[in-house]
């Protein structure tokens, strides 16, 4: 039975989802060439899907799959200024019942008066932020977005940071299909 967590609080939304973009984080900083040796031993990659990848590992003695990409492009409205890595990632958790929780590791500390924004083709999604990570402001929007990203060619993320710099990041949907058929297969 999959549950749904538009009843929890967004704060414990941030805590669970920040314990597993953590751990995630530096998976994709294996994936992509730097060193994470510690967190190889229990992820599995389930597959390559052209600019998307997929995962299922266990966190906790639950199982946790996984869709990253990381942008094409990205753009920042001030020049010469330096922010971190940027992922976005679609993860379920198997055993708590989550499914297709989208979340950005945006790669500043965002400013949380502001509103990022998911575009995906003419659709337009609200998101909120805390920290380093943006999430959807409406759960009931996950399914409307797992549609868009299948049915898309690209997707943008928008967002500012605390200082004020608005970053426009866009990615390829190309292999998201595939990804995310694979992570949700792997946690059924």
């Amino acid at each position: 039975m999959v549950r749904s967590i538009a009843p929890l609080t967004h704060e414990y939304r941030i805590r669970e989802m920040s314990r597993f973009t953590l751990a995630s984080f530096a998976l994709v900083l294996a994936l992509f060439g730097f060193n994470a040796p510690a967190f190889a031993q229990d992820r599995d990659l389930l597959g390559t899907f052209r600019d998307w990848n997929a995962f299922r590992e266990m966190q906790d003695g639950n199982t946790v799959c996984y869709a990253v990409a990381i942008p094409d492009e990205m753009e920042l409205s001030r020049r010469g200024r330096q922010r971190g890595d940027v992922y976005f990632f679609v993860t379920s958790w198997q055993e708590l019942g989550f499914r297709n929780q989208v979340n950005v590791v945006i790669g500043y500390p965002v400013d949380e008066d502001a509103t990022p924004m998911l575009r995906i083709g003419g659709e337009s999604f609200e998101m909120f932020g805390r920290g380093d990570r943006v999430w959807l402001l409406d759960d009931s929007q996950t399914d409307r977005v797992m549609s868009a990203m299948r049915n898309g060619s690209r997707m943008i993320v928008t967002g500012r940071s605390q200082s004020g710099t608005e970053s426009t990041d866009e990615y390829s949907l190309l292999g998201a299909t595939a990804a995310l058929q694979a992570a949700s297969d792997a946690c059924r």
